[in-house]
């Protein structure tokens, strides 16, 4: 089954969920695959772990997507469009997810750098996280096709496929950092843990982390804050790369952040 997503991205690309590729400009893309061994630390239900295949595949990843004539402008720039693919499943009773990662300080501040991400098919339902002197700040946001998120600098950030449909995701970040995983394996995931039960999510709290926090709802950020129309692809945004700068110079964002982080 191919599943076109050109219409979101302005791309001639699709996804064949037979061999799994993304196919763009009729050329299968290079893929990272993300197993269930490496997600062992982060699942709630350790016992189904210890009875699953450990290669178990659970999604695939797709780095540095540009069209010919925008591949100068994005090396400049600085700046990296993926593409990230997470079927649906389950681990035990958690739905499944990706590892969740957090960022790297930019040389010689306290802050992180922040990422961009759309839905490109089905549903995502993005955990955010952050310190706040002693305590933690745990959000979510249900974005369906088309909808914008913007995870604010210092953040931790973990995205969930909750539905039965096919989660392709797109994001743009700073090209040169390197996630940081070791925050999320140490706590083994964030604040929380989203199951099904009986046929509806449930948000339970994760039993191994110190961290005492409540989760509140943010909604999908407004479109026209980036400069862009409703359901309109962020991949356009580098034909003006200055409106993805909060991504690379995010200190000087403070007030575009603040509205981000109060859109509740």
């Amino acid at each position: 089954m191919k599943m076109f997503i050109e219409k979101i991205t302005g791309m001639d690309i699709y996804y064949d969920n037979t061999t799994k590729d993304l196919v763009f400009n009729e050329k299968p893309l290079k893929k990272s695959i993300r197993t269930i061994e490496e997600m062992k630390n982060v699942i709630s239900n350790k016992d189904w772990y210890n009875q699953v295949n450990p290669k178990r595949k659970m999604y695939y990843m797709f780095r540095d997507i540009s069209k010919p004539k925008d591949k100068t402008t994005t090396e400049e720039t600085n700046l990296r469009y993926d593409i990230t693919v997470i079927p649906p499943d389950l681990m035990g009773d958690e739905y499944v997810k990706t590892q969740g990662h957090a960022h790297p300080f930019i040389p010689g501040t306290k802050t992180t750098y922040s990422e961009i991400y759309q839905v490109l098919n089905g549903h995502a339902l993005f955990i955010l996280e952050t310190k706040d002197g002693k305590d933690t700040k745990t959000s979510y946001i249900y974005a369906k096709e088309g909808d914008i998120i913007i995870v604010p600098p210092n953040h931790s950030h973990v995205t969930i496929n909750p539905t039965d449909d096919i989660l392709i995701i797109a994001n743009w970040v700073e090209r040169n950092f390197t996630s940081d995983y070791k925050p999320i394996l140490k706590n083994n995931g964030l604040s929380y843990y989203l199951l099904k039960k009986d046929g509806d999510r449930v948000f339970i709290k994760n039993p191994h982390t110190k961290c005492h926090s409540e989760l509140t709802e943010m909604k999908p950020i407004n479109p026209e804050l980036l400069g862009l129309k409703k359901d309109e692809s962020i991949y356009n945004l580098i034909k003006a790369p200055e409106h993805l700068e909060f991504l690379t110079r995010p200190n000087d964002f403070k007030d575009f952040f603040k509205k981000v982080t109060e859109n509740k």
